[in-house]
This record gives structure tokens, sequence and C-alpha cells, in this order.
């Protein structure tokens, strides 16, 4: 798989636009760089998978796993060959206690509650006092803590809005199906945005007693000017 393209502070073109478009902040410039590395991550993690069944480590752990295999399957048949085993070669028993005692305890130890995109947790052994496995971890770590939307009362705050529901699935704070949904709220907060005023109507009768009362002062106002006009001239 060939690496992307990255300028010289190490951004794709794509990451190089939204750093462009998007970063304000310093928690803006910490979510693109965070954006960056996972993007990397995922590209060294698909690169080394791509390579792996070529190496000497991979033909290794295959040989490895399928004698384990083997020998599990054998002490199935006849579960005496493991004392036999333990008599003629201890060594080689222990290397296969210790590889059967460990896989047994891993299959106890509590799993990794991270989603794949099947809907099917990961299963890996997970951190003690965390929900995730070590790189499920690390992926969270990586991602924006923190998606929010304005206010949807205008047309220009829904397109804030738009954008950083855009934003989000390719940074990866919002999954397909949150982003879906979100979407539709969006459209309904368009087709209704015309329809709304927050703005207090004022009643009709208030507005005329408002009005009344006004002329009221204003004539007072001249009744008190012109009797004051007649003293003076007295």
């Amino acid at each position: 798989m060939p690496k992307s393209k990255e300028n010289r502070e190490g951004f794709t073109e794509e990451e190089d636009r939204l750093w462009r478009e998007t970063v304000k902040t310093g928690e803006d410039m910490r979510r693109m760089f965070n954006m960056r590395d996972e993007r990397r991550r995922r590209e060294a993690e698909k690169e080394l998978k791509e390579q792996w069944p070529s190496t000497e480590a991979a033909r290794l752990f295959t040989q490895l796993g399928e004698t384990f295999k083997a020998c599990q399957k054998l002490l199935e048949q006849d579960p005496e060959i493991e004392e036999t085993a333990k008599l003629a070669d201890g060594e080689r028993h222990d290397v296969f206690t210790m590889l059967r005692d460990n896989l047994e305890r891993a299959n106890r130890a509590p799993r990794c509650e991270y989603p794949r995109s099947g809907g099917r947790p990961c299963r890996a052994p997970k951190v003690r006092g965390q929900k995730y496995c070590n790189m499920h971890l690390a992926m969270e770590t990586a991602r924006p803590t923190k998606f929010s939307l304005p206010a949807l009362d205008d047309a220009n705050s829904i397109q804030v809005a738009l954008n950083k529901t855009a934003q989000g699935l390719v940074d990866g704070t919002l999954d397909e199906k949150v982003a879906t949904k979100l979407a539709y709220v969006l459209q309904v907060a368009m087709s209704n945005v015309d329809k709304l005023d927050f703005e207090p109507e004022e009643d009709e009768e208030e507005m005329e007693e408002e009005v009344d009362q006004e002329s009221d002062e204003e004539m007072e106002q001249e009744s008190g000017e012109e009797e004051m006009e007649g003293e003076s001239a007295n």
C-alpha cells in the first residue's frame, strides 16, 4: 500500500485544506495533528499486515501455532502422552505447558468492548481498568474528544453544522450512523428555519394602550407648557 503524499508539514492535501479552513485555536491544531498521526498509524499498520506473510517471523509464528494446535489435538486423543513427554523431554514439555496456561489465562481475561465495523466487539484482552485493548485505547486517545454544534436557529448556523458534520466524518469524531441521523436533523432544521421567529410578538391591545398612554402624556406636557406661557404673559 503506497503511503499518502505529504507536504513539508506532514499533511495530505485534504488535511492541509482542513487546516486552512478550520484551524483557529490551539485545540484545533492539536486535533489536526492527532488526525494526521492516526492516519499515519493506519497506513503503517496496513503496510505491516501486507508485508508480514513474507517475513521469517511470520513463518515461525505460523509454524508455532500449527504445532501447538497439533499438540493440543494429540493430548485430547491420548492424555497419557503428556506424562510421557514430561519424562522424556521435560524442557520442551514445559514450553508447551507455559503456552497452554498463558492461552487459557488470556481466554479468561476481560475482553475489549470496541465495536468493529460488523457490529461485533474486538475481543482482544482489554487493559486493566479500561474498556478497550491497548490498540483501541490509542485510537480513542487520537480522536478529538468533543463534537459540538451551534444553535440551529438560522441558515448560517445550519451551514456551520453541516461543515462540522462533514469534518467529523473525515477526522473520525462521528461514525456514519450518527452522521446520517444528524444530516436528517439538519435537513428538518433547514426546512423549518424560515418559519421560526423567536422574538415575542406584542399584543395589539397592549400596543394600543402604549400609544394612548404616550398621547396622553404628550397632551399633558403641551397643556402645562401653555399654562406656563400664560402666567409669564400676565
